[in-house]
C-alpha cells in the first residue's frame, strides 16, 4: 500500500494512507540502512509481513528540509510578526531565498497587522509586487484565515518563522482546536519561546497537510553555499546577464544592471539590502569552511 509519513516517533513511523487509516509501521533492515526516512515521505508498506506493517519502498523526494527534517515540501509558509516582535525583514528574505533555492513555493504570512495597519499593508505591497503571495493575517479578523486556508489546498505546508511571531495559533485557528502549543512573547525579551518539540504532518482536509516547525531567530544560510544567491532574488532575473561582467555580484561593480535598476527604483532598496547582507554572510561562511 502507498502512504505518507506523518509522523516519526523512535523508529516507529505512522503512515497515513489512501484509506485514511494510520498505521503504525517499522522499515526493513536494507531500507533503513539505505536512507533515513522522514516525515513527508511518500512510502510502499505492506500489512503482511510479520507482526507489525513494515515499509517496503520510500518515493523519490521532491525536496527536503534539514531544520526540521521533513521531505516533500510544495509550500513554505513563512510567518512574521509585524509587531511584538517586530518584523525583521533580512530574516524574511533569507527564509524566501531558502524556499527558492529549495524548489518551494513561498508564501508570506504578515501576522499581527492589527497592531500595525499601515505598515503591514505596505510590506504586504512590497512583496505582492514582486510576486509573491503576501497574506496579511491577525486572530481578530477570522476571514484572514479562510484566506489563508484558501491558499493551502491541496499542498503540504511547513510553516516556519521566528519565534513569538504566531505560527502555533495560525495552525491551531486553521485546525479549529488546540492541537500545537503556543506561547506569548516574553515582556522581558521581547521574543518568544521555542515550544514545538518534534515535526508532524496533520491533514487539514482532502490533500492539504500542514506542519509547525520549531521557532528560531537567526536563520542558518549553510545551504545556500553553492546556490547562485542574486537567481534567488526573482526580481533581479529581468537584469541578471545584461551585466558588463558575467561574475558580477552586483555590488560596486561598473556597468551593473542590478544596480542600474536599483537606481532606477525598479528593485527595492529593502530588499537589495537584504540581498547585500545575505551574500556577505554566504561569504564568511564559505572562507570559514574552505579556509
Amino acid at each position: 500500500m502507498k502512504g505518507i509519513i506523518i509522523k516519526n516517533e523512535n523508529g516507529y513511523f505512522s503512515i497515513l494512507g489512501k484509506t485514511d487509516k494510520l498505521e503504525l509501521c517499522r522499515s526493513r533492515g536494507n531500507l533503513k540502512m539505505k536512507t533515513n526516512l522522514l516525515v513527508g515521505d511518500i512510502v510502499e508498506y505492506d500489512l503482511e509481513i510479520g507482526s507489525n506493517p513494515v515499509i517496503t519502498k520510500i518515493y523519490p523526494r521532491k525536496n527536503t528540509l534539514q531544520r526540521p527534517p521533513v521531505a516533500n515540501i510544495d509550500q513554505l509558509v513563512l510567518v512574521v510578526a509585524i509587531k511584538n516582535p517586530d518584523i525583521n525583514l533580512i530574516l524574511l528574505d533569507k527564509m524566501i531565498a531558502i524556499a527558492e533555492n529549495n524548489n518551494s513555493i513561498p508564501i508570506i504570512c504578515i501576522n499581527k497587522f492589527d497592531l500595525s495597519h499601515d505598515y503591514a499593508k505596505k510590506i504586504e505591497n512590497l512583496y505582492k509586487k514582486i510576486g509573491y503571495t503576501s497574506i496579511l493575517i491577525s486572530k481578530f479578523v477570522p476571514e484572514s484565515i479562510e484566506n489563508l486556508k484558501y491558499n493551502l489546498s491541496d499542498k503540504i505546508n511547513a510553516f516556519t518563522g521566528p519565534s513569538g511571531a504566531g505560527k502555533s495559533t495560525i495552525l491551531n485557528q486553521l485546525i479549529g482546536k488546540d492541537y500545537f502549543k503556543s506561547q506569548e512573547v516574553s515582556a522581558y525579551t521581547g521574543r518568544g519561546k521555542t515550544t514545538t518539540r518534534h515535526v508532524e504532518l496533520v491533514k487539514l482536509n482532502s490533500e492539504t497537510y500542514i506542519i509547525d516547525t520549531p521557532g528560531f531567530t537567526c536563520l542558518d544560510t549553510t545551504s545556500l553555499i553553492d546556490a547562485k544567491i542574486d537567481t534567488l532574488f526573482k526580481e533581479f532575473n529581468n537584469y541578471i546577464g545584461l551585466c558588463k561582467f558575467s561574475d558580477c555580484k552586483h555590488l560596486s561593480e561598473p556597468k551593473c544592471a542590478v544596480l542600474d535598476a536599483l537606481e532606477n527604483n525598479l528593485i527595492s532598496k529593502l530588499r537589495y539590502n537584504s540581498y547585500k547582507k545575505i551574500l556577505l554572510e554566504i561569504e564568511e561562511n564559505k572562507r570559514r569552511l574552505y579556509k
